[in-house]
C-alpha cells in the first residue's frame, strides 16, 4: 500500500501532524490545511493537545483560524477546549465547525463514557455545516461530505483544490498495511449508513485519502481501500458474531483474534525514551516465555477490542 504514515507535507498546503495519542507514534493524526486562512482537521485528545499546540507553533500555524471536526468522538474533539484556551491567552479565537447532528454530542460529550476515561469536556460555540457546504480558505476550496455509519455527525472534508479527502474514522482505522480495524464503535454505529458512506466515497472525485488512524493513502489504493473497508467490516462483524458469548473476556478475544484473523503484529513506537526502554525490557522478558506477541497485542489492541465489542453489542441490542 502507498501510504504516508510519518509527519510532514502530503501536498503543498496540507501537513500530517502526528498528535502522539497514547504517547506513541502512528496512532492518531490531525491535518493542517493552509490557504489564506488555516484549517485544522480534528484536534485529538486532551492529553495530546499540548504537543499538538507545540507542533502548530513550529509550523507558524497556531492558532489555526478554524477546526473542522470529522465527528464527535473524544479522540477527535477533546483537544479543542485546550487549543481554544491557549488561543484565548493570546487574545485570539478559533472557530469550530461540525456537522449539525454532531453539535448536541459535542455539547454533551458524556456519550464518550462508552470508551472509558473522562471526564469529557463540552465543546460549545460550534458553527454547523451541512452536506455539500463549502469552506473557502482563500486559494483552497473545501467541501463537506456527509458519511453516516461510524458515528452520528460524521463528515469528510474534501480539498477540491488538491483532490485530497480527510475521512476521519468513517471507513475504519488502517493503522498499518496489515492492521485494519473496523468502524463499528459505540454508540451510534449504523451499518446501512456505512454502506451508503462507501458508495458516496466511490462517487467522490479524490486522489488521496487521509485517515485519522493513520496516514494518507495514495495511488490506486486510495480507491481500492473502499472495497477493503467493506470486506474488513464484514469479517470483523462475523468474528464478533462467532464470539458473542465471550465479549467481556478481553484476553480470550485477543487470543482468538491472533489465531483466527489476519492481523499483523503491532509495532509500538513510544515517543519517550523511558517508555521505550520499559517496553523493550517487557517484550524481552515476554519473549523468553514465548509471549511477546501476546504482550504486544494486549498493549496495542486491548482498548480497541473492548470498544468494538461495545459497539457490536449496542448495535445488536437495537
Amino acid at each position: 500500500m502507498v501510504a504516508q504514515r510519518v509527519p510532514g507535507a502530503i501536498n503543498p498546503q496540507t501537513t500530517l501532524i502526528d498528535i502522539g495519542m497514547g504517547n506513541c507514534h502512528g496512532i492518531a493524526s490531525a491535518y493542517l490545511i493552509q490557504g489564506a486562512r488555516s484549517c485544522l482537521i480534528d484536534a485529538g485528545t486532551r492529553q495530546a493537545a499540548p504537543r499538538l499546540i507545540k507542533q502548530l507553533r513550529a509550523l507558524n500555524a497556531f492558532p489555526p483560524d478554524m477546526i473542522v471536526v470529522t465527528h464527535p468522538h473524544w479522540d477527535h474533539t477533546q483537544g479543542i477546549p485546550v487549543l481554544r484556551q491557549a488561543a484565548a491567552a493570546e487574545g485570539r479565537t478559533i472557530e469550530v465547525i461540525a456537522a449539525r447532528r454532531a453539535i448536541p454530542l459535542l455539547a454533551d460529550a458524556t456519550f464518550n463514557n462508552d470508551f472509558g476515561g473522562g471526564p469529557h469536556l463540552a465543546v460549545l460555540d460550534v458553527s454547523p455545516v451541512d452536506d455539500g457546504a463549502r469552506i473557502d480558505l482563500g486559494g483552497i476550496q473545501l467541501r463537506i461530505i456527509g458519511l453516516p455509519g461510524h458515528s452520528d455527525g460524521q463528515i469528510a472534508i474534501l480539498d477540491e483544490t488538491h483532490g485530497n479527502i480527510c475521512v476521519g474514522d468513517a471507513i475504519g482505522d488502517k493503522l498499518a498495511d496489515d492492521i485494519f480495524l473496523p468502524p463499528f464503535m459505540p454508540r451510534t454505529w449504523d451499518a446501512p449508513g456505512f454502506s451508503q458512506a462507501i458508495e458516496t466515497l466511490r462517487q467522490t472525485p479524490y486522489e488521496t485519502l487521509c485517515l485519522t488512524h493513520f496516514g494518507c493513502i495514495s495511488g490506486p489504493e486510495a480507491r481500492t481501500i473502499l472495497d477493503e473497508a467493506l470486506d474488513n467490516c464484514r469479517i470483523w462483524w462475523e468474528w464478533f458474531d462467532k464470539h458473542a458469548d465471550h465479549l467481556h473476556q478481553t484476553r480470550r478475544l485477543l487470543l482468538a483474534m491472533r489465531s483466527e484473523l489476519d492481523v499483523g503484529i503491532p509495532r509500538i513506537l513510544p515517543m519517550h525514551a523511558g517508555t521505550k526502554l520499559g517496553l523493550g525490557i517487557l517484550t524481552t522478558v515476554a519473549s523468553l516465555f514465548g509471549r511477546r506477541t501476546r504482550v504486544l497485542d494486549r498493549l496495542y489492541f486491548c482498548h480497541a477490542i473492548e470498544w468494538l465489542a461495545r459497539g457490536y453489542t449496542m448495535s445488536r441490542s437495537h
